[in-house]
């Protein structure tokens, strides 16, 4: 019990941060569909970091978080009519913004319901 209380009372001196995985991410879209995708990487907490044209197409670097990315390929296939693609690899990790740690703890404070 003491080893306890003392790595709770650690914890709380520590002052920690919560960190969450950032994605490089790659969009390959007709032109037309640019703005929309563009959209829907801003909702996701995304940064647009370079757009590239090429023969028609638009190419968006974006660095976006994980945790925002579930879902991606649905979202991208219905916004761009299925013309679009994507890749993504392992970026960085940054600091959850405050708004969204305290999403986090008050969903970690609750307890679950019971079941009948």
């Amino acid at each position: 019990m003491a080893g306890i209380f003392a790595l709770k009372d650690a914890f709380k001196k520590a002052n920690p941060i919560l960190l969450e995985p950032i994605m490089k991410v790659e969009v390959t879209t007709p032109d037309e569909y640019q703005g929309d995708l563009m959209g829907d990487i801003s909702r996701r907490r995304g940064k647009i970091i370079g757009i590239d044209a090429k023969a028609g197409q638009t190419i968006l670097n974006a660095h976006v978080p994980l945790a925002d990315m579930f879902g991606y390929a649905t979202a991208i296939r219905s916004l761009s009519k299925g013309r679009a693609s994507y890749s993504m690899e392992p970026l960085t990790f940054e600091k959850v913004p405050e708004s969204v740690l305290s999403v986090l703890l008050e969903q970690a404070g609750k307890k679950p319901a019971a079941r009948t």
